[in-house]
C-alpha cells in the first residue's frame, strides 16, 4: 500500500535537509535520517530555500546556464506535499520521495554506474538495508553523485526490503558496477517496493534526463519486486506535535492515492471470494462420496493389519525402533514374531509397553554394550536367572502379557501397582489382612519376592539384594478375565503360583508352565466355569515341584493328561485335585510321583477302577489317600495293603464292589478308613484285628455282615460309624472302653440283638450313641447310660430312659444319622484331626 508506506511531507523535507548537512568528506551523502530530533518549521523552510539555491547553482554551472535567480524563476513555497501553486516544482519535492519497511536495515552501499548516460565518474548511490534492527524508522534514497564536485543530486528514491535469502552482504539491487557481474535480479533475495514521482517533461536538463534513466531501471526493478503484503509495511508514525493542517492534508492525499487499489482490492476479493466457494462446494461434494469409502476400507484394513506401528505411539526419548528391534529378538524365545508384532495380541501390546512406557526396561535396553550386545546388569537380580538386564526385561515382559490377557474384557479391581514402570516388578503388589486358615491372617497379593526362607516380602531398600523366589499370589476375587498366557510358564524365578475367586478366568494351564524349573507351590482355588481343562503334562515333570492344589473350581472338562514320562525324580508331595469335576481315569502312571505324601482326588468324576498301580507309591511316603465321592467301580485293589505307612484310607461314596481285602490288616498307622456307601459286601476280614492304630472307622450304607467282634482288640477306636449295614449279634463286651477320647457310635439299621455292653455304663466320655433299628432286647439300655451320654437314640422298646426314641412310626427320629464328613472334618483334608477336636 503505497499510501501506508510512502510519505512525502514538509517534515520529511526537513529531515533530509538535516540530513544532507551530514556529507562525508569524499562527497558522498546519505540521505535520511533517524527520527531523533526535528526542527521548527521556520527553520525547515529555511532551510528549505538554502537547499533548492544550492542545488540550482550546481545544475546551471553543469549545463551553462545561470542559476535561478539570473534567470529570474519564481521560487515557490511546496505544499504539504511537496507541490508549488504555480504548478512549477521545487527540487525538495524530487529530494523527498520516501519509502519506509518494518525491518530497519543500514549499511551495505551499492553504486549504479552508466557510463553511456551519465557524465563520467558520476554514481548513484543507494543506502541498502544491512543490519536488522526494530527501532526507528529510516528512509534511504538514491544520489547521483559526481567525483568532482562534493555536492548531490537526488533520484526520487525506492524502499528495500531483505528478502529470506538476504544475508546482508553483496549487492542485493540487481544493479551492480562490477563488470563481472551479470547483474541479474536475485529476486530471492531482494524485495523493493517504492514509486516515481511526478516531473514536468518541459523541464530536463541533461541530469534530469540522466535522472530519468535510474528511474526507469528503478522502475524496472520495482515491476519485477517481491511485494510484501500490507501486514508486514509499518507506514512512518506521524509526528504528535506536528502541524495539524499539515498532517489532514497528508491524509487525504494517501486516501486519494489508495482509492483506485481499494476498488481493485475489492474486485478480486470478490472474485477470489466466489472461487473460493466454488473450490469448498466441489470439496464438499468429494468428500461426501469418498468418506465412506474410505471409512470402509480403513476398517478392514484395520481388521487385516494390526502391525504394531511405535511412530504413533509416544514413547520414552531415544531410538524407538531399535529399541523395539532389540526387545524382540530377546523376548523371540518365547514368543513368536507373529503375536509380537501384532499389536491387537497380549505379547504385542506387553512390547510395546516395554519399549515405550516402561522406563526400568528402557534404560536396560538403551544402554546396551556395543562391544557384547548385553544389557547392563540390574540392581536386584535373582539366584536362578542371575542379574542380567535380559532377565529382568523379560521378567517385567511376561508380567505385562500376563496384565494385558486378564484384562480382555474388564480391568482388574485392584491394580496392585502392576506395570507400574518406575516400580521393581518385586513392588507390584499390595497387602491384604483377612482371616485365611491356615496360613494367616498376612496376604500381599500381586508379585512380591522372598528371600526363600520367608514367605514375606522382601522391603527393598538402596543395597543390592539376590532374592531366591518371585511369588504370584491372586489369591483375592480381582476380576482377572481372560487366558493364562503360554509366556507365563517361562516366569523361571517364580516359585509360588496362586490364582483364587476369579470366577472370569479362561483357558487351561499353560504346556509351557514345564520351564518354572524353581515352581513349588501351584494353587487354584475357586476360579471360573470356563477354566480348566487338561493338566500340561510338562506339570509333573518339574523337579522342584512339592504341592499342586486345585479345588472347587467350576469347570467341568479337568482331567489328567493321558501319559506323562521321566517324572521319577519328581519331588510332588501333595497332590489335592478336590470338587473339580475331574473326568476320565485316574492314571497308572501317578504311580511314578514316589514322593507323594497326600493324594487327594476327592468329589471329582472321576470313573473306572482304582489302579493297581496306586499300591506302588512309596510305602513309607504316602500318608493321606483320598478317593471319594467319585464314580470308582470294581474291587478295592489288595495292592493298597502296600502302603504301610498310610493313616487316612477314603475311599467312600463310590460303587465299588465286593469284600475288603484283607491285605487292610497291613496297615498298621492307618487312623481312619471309610469305605461306606459303597456296595461292598462279605464279612470284616479277621485282620481288622491288627489295626491297632485305627480311629475312626465309616463302614455305613454298605452289604457288610457277620458280627463285629473283630472290633474289641481296637483299643484306639473312638468313631465308629457302621450303620445300614446287615451286621448281626451282640456288641462285646470291651468295644470302644480302652479310648480316652470323646467316642461317637451310629450302629443303626441293622440287626444286632441282646443288651448293650456293660463297659458303656462306665464311659463318661460317649458323647452319642444311635443304635435305632435294631433287635436290641427289651430294657436293654441301663440308668447309667442315659445318664452319661450327650446324646442317646435308641428304640422305645430298648431303652425306658431316653427322652427320644423311636417308636416305627416317627421316621425323623428313626432314620435319624450323623453326617459323616462333618462329623470328622473332611471338609478340612488332610487336617480333618484338627477340625474334629474343634
Amino acid at each position: 500500500d503505497i499510501g501506508g508506506t510512502m510519505m512525502n511531507t514538509k517534515e520529511e523535507a526537513d529531515k533530509t535537509a538535516t540530513a544532507d548537512d551530514e556529507t562525508s568528506a569524499e562527497g558522498k551523502t546519505f540521505l535520511g535520517g533517524s527520527g531523533s530530533g526535528s526542527l521548527n518549521l521556520k527553520e525547515q523552510k529555511e532551510a528549505e530555500r538554502i537547499k533548492e539555491d544550492e542545488i540550482a547553482d550546481r545544475l546551471a554551472e553543469r549545463s551553462g546556464k545561470p542559476p535561478e535567480d539570473e534567470r529570474g524563476d519564481i521560487k515557490c513555497e511546496p505544499d504539504a506535499i511537496g507541490h508549488c501553486e504555480d504548478g512549477q516544482k521545487s527540487v525538495v519535492q524530487q529530494n523527498n520521495q520516501y519509502a519506509t519497511s518494518s525491518q530497519r536495515q543500514r549499511g551495505t552501499v551499492a553504486e549504479i554506474s552508466d557510463e553511456n548516460n551519465m557524465d563520467e565518474g558520476a554514481t548513484a548511490t543507494a543506502e541498502i538495508p544491512h543490519e536488522n534492527t526494530n527501532v526507528g524508522h529510516e528512509d534511504s534514497a538514491v544520489f547521483i553523485n559526481d567525483d568532482d564536485d562534493d555536492g548531490s543530486i537526488v533520484v526520487p528514491g525506492f524502499m528495500f526490503v531483505a528478502g529470506p535469502g538476504y544475508t546482508g552482504t553483496g549487492i542485493q539491487t540487481g544493479y551492480n558496477s562490477d563488470p563481472d557481474d551479470d547483474g541479474d535480479i536475485n529476486e530471492e533475495s531482494v524485495m523493493v517496493e517504492g514509486f516515481l514521482p511526478e516531473d514536468d517533461p518541459s523541464r530536463r536538463t541533461k541530469e534530469q534526463r540522466a535522472r530519468d534513466r535510474v528511474q526507469e531501471r528503478v522502475q524496472r526493478l520495482i515491476d519485477n519486486a517481491i511485494t510484501l503484503d500490507d501486514s508486514a509495511v509499518v507506514p512512518i508514525p506521524m509526528e504528535e506535535d506536528g502541524d495539524e493542517e499539515e498532517n489532514n492534508n497528508l491524509e487525504a492525499a494517501q486516501s486519494n492515492s489508495s482509492g483506485n487499489d481499494d476498488e481493485v482490492e475489492k474486485s478480486d476479493n470478490c472474485r477470489w471470494l466466489l472461487s473460493l466457494m466454488g473450490l469448498v462446494l466441489a470439496a464438499c461434494i468429494i468428500l461426501a462420496v469418498a468418506l465412506p469409502l474410505s471409512m470402509r476400507g480403513r476398517s478392514e484394513d484395520a481388521a487385516q493389519d494390526t502391525t504394531v506401528s511405535l511412530s504413533d505411539a509416544v514413547c520414552l526419548p531415544g531410538e524407538v525402533d531399535v529399541r523395539f528391534e532389540l526387545a524382540k529378538a530377546i523376548f523371540s524365545s518365547i514368543t513368536s514374531l507373529d503375536l509380537l508384532e501384532d499389536e491387537s495380541t497380549p505379547q504385542g501390546k506387553a512390547i510395546q509397553w516395554i519399549v515405550c512406557d516402561d522406563s526400568i526396561s528402557v534404560q536396560l535396553l538403551d544402554n546396551q554394550d556395543p562391544s557384547t550386545g548385553k544389557l547392563p546388569k540390574q540392581k536386584h537380580g535373582f539366584r536362578l536367572s542371575g542379574d542380567s538386564g535380559e532377565a529382568q526385561v523379560t521378567r517385567r515382559y511376561i508380567l505385562a502379557v500376563f496384565s494385558f490377557s486378564t484384562t480382555q474384557v474388564n480391568p482388574w479391581k485392584d491394580s496392585l501397582n502392576f506395570m507400574s514402570p518406575d516400580l521393581h516388578e518385586c513392588n507390584w503388589y499390595k497387602n491384604y489382612t483377612r482371616q485365611n486358615f491356615p496360613y494367616g491372617d498376612y496376604d500381599p497379593v500381586g508379585v512380591f519376592c522372598t528371600d526363600g526362607l520367608l514367605m514375606s516380602p522382601y522391603l527393598m531398600e538402596d543395597e543390592d539384594f539376590i532374592f531366591d523366589n518371585l511369588v504370584f499370589n491372586f489369591r483375592i476375587d480381582n476380576d482377572l478375565n481372560g487366558l493364562l498366557p503360554p509366556e507365563i510358564g517361562y516366569m523361571i524365578d517364580c516359585d509360588t503360583l496362586s490364582f483364587e475367586s476369579n470366577i472370569l478366568l479362561v483357558g487351561s494351564l499353560p504346556q509351557t508352565m514345564g520351564n518354572m524349573t524353581r515352581l513349588k507351590n501351584l494353587s487354584l482355588l475357586l476360579n471360573g466355569p470356563k477354566f480348566g481343562g487338561e493338566l500340561p503334562s510338562s506339570l509333573f515333570q518339574l523337579k522342584k515341584l512339592t504341592n499342586i492344589h486345585i479345588q472347587d473350581n467350576l469347570g467341568k472338562n479337568w482331567s489328567f493328561p493321558s501319559n506323562v514320562e521321566d517324572i521319577e525324580d519328581t519331588q510332588l508331595e501333595r497332590l489335592l485335585l478336590i470338587r473339580n469335576s475331574f473326568v476320565g481315569t485316574i492314571p497308572s502312571w501317578i504311580a511314578q510321583l514316589t514322593q507323594l505324601q497326600t493324594l487327594d482326588l476327592s468329589r471329582n468324576s472321576f470313573q473306572g477302577a482304582i489302579p493297581d498301580a496306586i499300591g506302588d507309591l512309596s510305602p513309607l511316603k504316602l500318608k493321606y489317600l483320598n478317593l471319594m465321592e467319585n464314580n470308582l467301580t470294581e474291587t478295592i485293589p489288595s495292592s493298597l495293603g502296600n502302603l504301610t505307612a498310610i493313616e487316612v484310607l477314603n475311599l467312600g461314596n463310590n460303587a465299588l464292589q465286593g469284600e475288603l481285602p484283607a491285605s487292610i490288616g497291613n496297615l498298621r498307622t492307618l487312623q481312619l478308613l471309610d469305605v461306606g456307601s459303597n456296595e461292598m459286601t462279605s464279612a470284616l476280614p479277621s485282620s481288622f484285628g491288627d489295626l491297632e492304630s485305627l480311629k475312626y472307622l465309616v463302614l455305613e450304607s454298605n452289604r457288610f455282615n457277620g458280627t463285629v467282634d473283630v472290633l474289641e482288640s481296637m483299643k484306639n477306636l473312638t468313631v465308629l460309624l457302621i450303620r445300614s449295614n446287615s451286621f448281626s449279634g451282640s456288641l462285646p463286651d470291651g468295644l470302644l472302653s480302652r479310648t480316652s477320647d470323646n467316642v461317637i457310635v451310629d450302629i443303626g439299621d441293622n440287626k444286632f440283638t441282646d443288651e448293650l455292653p456293660a463297659s458303656f455304663a462306665n464311659m463318661s466320655n460317649l458323647v452319642s450313641f444311635i443304635g435305632t433299628k435294631n433287635s436290641f432286647a427289651d430294657s436293654a439300655t441301663s440308668e447309667a447310660v442315659c445318664d452319661n451320654t450327650t446324646l442317646l437314640v435308641m428304640d422305645c422298646d430298648a431303652c425306658e430312659c431316653c427322652e427320644v426314641c423311636c417308636d416305627g412310626e416317627n421316621d425323623a427320629i428313626c432314620d435319624f444319622q450323623l453326617d459323616v464328613p462333618t462329623v470328622l472334618g473332611y471338609d478340612c483334608g488332610s487336617w480333618f484331626q484338627l477340625c474334629i477336636q474343634g
